[in-house]
């Protein structure tokens, strides 16, 4: 099976990192194919801009959205690992969320309503609090 991993923590010895080594490590054992995007290494520009909006309404999608739609596309698993801070995602992993799984990609209108364009792949995600439970037990 394909799986990709869409990773986001800027720090190589987090709990995180530790999962996705864990994750990567027990898919390959089992013979599956594994793609790490790690968020914070590539630079992803999180930001929906008008101009990302406008070109792909013009079916012409930015680069950098389009190669990640790529991998979505050739997965059959997707696996979001990162932290919950100030109890919510990152910012990276919801622009990544903003802008790759958009209109037209991941979802259209239909006659009978939403259309779901990506059916079929198995999705799941690995969120913790850690740094946030130390930064309040710091705080008391």
């Amino acid at each position: 099976m394909k799986h990709l991993i869409v990773y986001a923590h800027p720090h190589t010895d987090s709990l995180n990192n530790a999962i996705l080594n864990t994750a990567v490590e027990a898919l390959e054992a089992q013979g599956h194919e594994v793609v790490v995007r790690d968020l914070y290494k590539l630079g992803f520009q999180p930001v929906l801009t008008e101009a990302d909006t406008a070109s792909m309404r013009a079916g012409q999608t930015p680069q950098d959205i389009a190669a990640e739609q790529q991998f979505v596309t050739d997965a059959e698993a997707i696996t979001f690992i990162y932290p919950i801070w100030w109890t919510g995602l990152p910012a990276i992993i919801k622009g990544y969320v903003d802008r790759v799984f958009a209109y037209g990609f991941a979802y259209a209108a239909g006659e009978a309503g939403i259309e779901k364009l990506l059916t079929g792949k198995k999705a799941s995600s690995s969120t913790h609090m850690v740094h946030q439970v130390k930064f309040m037990i710091k705080l008391a």
